[in-house]
Parts: structure tokens; sequence; C-alpha cells
């Protein structure tokens, strides 16, 4: 059985041997060397990095802990959280561990950090990690600016259960905030990166849903590369994780609601008999 959970500060040993495989096994993925990490291998040191503002993850296989990962929040107004120190011991990839921890990331943020978004950087050169997180529903939004080997990727905060729906392009494009075949984006080579995705979108379909959340006022998007593929493409429909969010604050990039799409996007979002609640509450539908 795969399971993922918060740990505890008390729970510092598991991180710590985690944490030492991790940076033996894969030091060109982390900002510090084992070598380092050692040199401040005391309990203090390890507890900091179970306890707040961090919020520490163990994913657990049959045979114990398996892989880590962290949700580190600021204290500064305004800053997303982060999704940090990601890692699954080898002999659990490819098995739905990684998958699970990464679904108990950004279901504690939806519980207890609703309407904000998950970033992560991830090297641009490690496929794995980066279809994984497209799996999961990030999408890249650009180059780390601190690091131009790395891309930014980023999703919602909403639980990695929802399942998507099937909407008109042309009603999802209606809401984006700019066109990305006439504008492009400073920190990604925005030609070369559609080129990418209209190849990977033609060949395997959308795997990663556009979101788009609502109000009866306006609406926004978060997937103006991938809508842009789809116009390329001419698809008629597009995957969409539907969310309605709060009137206020209103950001820059909302448009306007057509009353019309409104219609479709409340009637995409009720319940329908087959997805409606069993006795004991929990909902009938798939769980990726």
């Amino acid at each position: 059985m795969i399971f993922a959970k918060v740990l505890a500060p008390d729970d510092w040993p598991v991180w710590r041997e985690l944490r030492l495989r991790a940076l033996a096994d894969s030091p060109w993925a982390f900002g510090s060397t084992l070598a380092e990490v050692l040199a401040r291998d005391t309990e203090e040191h390890w507890r900091a990095g179970v306890s707040a503002p961090m919020v520490s993850f163990v994913v657990e296989t049959a045979d114990g802990p398996a892989g880590m990962a962290r949700l580190m929040f600021s204290e500064q107004a305004g800053v997303q959280p982060e999704l940090i120190s990601v890692w699954v011991a080898p002999e659990a990839r490819r098995t739905g561990a990684s998958r699970a921890l990464i679904a108990a990331c950004v279901d504690h943020l939806a519980a207890h950090h609703p309407m904000t978004r998950l970033r992560l950087a991830v090297v641009e050169t490690n496929l794995p990690a980066r279809r994984l997180y497209e799996s999961c529903g990030f999408g890249v939004i650009g180059r780390n600016p601190d690091d131009d080997t790395e891309l930014l990727m980023e999703r919602r905060a909403a639980p990695m259960d929802q399942e998507s729906v099937e909407l008109p392009t042309e009603l999802v494009a209606r809401y984006r905030a700019v066109d990305r075949e006439h504008v492009g984006t400073p920190t990604l080579d925005t030609p070369a990166h559609l080129d990418r995705l209209t190849e990977l979108i033609g060949r395997e379909g959308m795997r990663t849903p556009i979101d788009l959340a609502f109000t009866e006022e306006f609406a926004t998007i978060d997937g103006n590369h991938r809508i842009a593929v789809a116009r390329r493409l001419g698809l008629a429909t597009v995957p969409v994780h539907l969310t309605r969010r709060a009137e206020h604050p209103r950001p820059d990039h909302g448009r306007d609601m057509d009353p019309a799409d409104l219609r479709v996007l409340e009637a995409a979002l009720a319940p329908s008999p087959t997805h409606a609640p069993d006795r004991a509450g929990r909902g009938t539908g798939i769980v990726a």
C-alpha cells in the first residue's frame, strides 16, 4: 500500500534519512550538497526542516519511507507557496508513489490555503519530473529568473482528484489574459514553446487541463499557451478544471463574463446523477 502523510517535528529522523539519500542519489537536483548538509547534521537543523513555516511530507510503501517533499510558505504577504525538496527513491519510482506524494501536497494546500497557486522549479532537461508534474496539473509559466537551467511551473490549489470537463475551445479562449500567438513572455521563448506544445498535444492530446475560475461577473484561465495550441490544432473542445472563485479582489487579467457562457459554466459545474455522493457522503467519480 502506498500513502503519503505530513511529518511532525518529532519525525525529523525520517526526514534526515530521506534527505541524505536524496542528496547522494540526485545531487544535481538540490541547492545544497551532501557535504554541506552533513556539516550541520544536528537535531536542531533537522527539526527546523519539518517545522513551520515548512510543511513536510513523506510517502511510504510496504518497505517504509520512500520519498519526500515540502511546501514552503513565506511570511511575506503576496508570496506564493512553493513545492520544494521533491525526491522519490529509485525503487519506488513508477509505482504511483510520486503521484501520491504530489497529491498529498496539493490536497493539503487546497484544504488549508484555497484561492492560492503552487509553484515549483524543475530542471528543464529532467523530462521524467516534468511529465510527472504535468500529469499532476502543473503548467510551465516561464524560466526561473534565478537559474536559467530551470523552468517554473504552477497549478492552482484544488484537489488532485477533481475530474475535468470538456468545454468549447472558443468559450475558454474568451477568458485568456493574452493571445500567446501574438504576445510572448519575457521568461520563455514563446514561439519555440508553442511549437513544442503543438507537437506534444497533437501527438498525445491535452493531458493537462486548463484551469478556468469564474464568478457571475468575470472569469480567469490558467493555460494561455495551451489554448493557443488548441486553436492552432482546430480542437473543438478542451479539458478544463472548473471552479468558482471569490468576487474580490478582481485580478487585472479577469475578463468580463458573457451571460450565455455563465449558463454553460454553471451547467458544467452542476453535479450529474452519475457523480452524486453515495450514502456515505463520498463522491463516486473516478479518482486519479
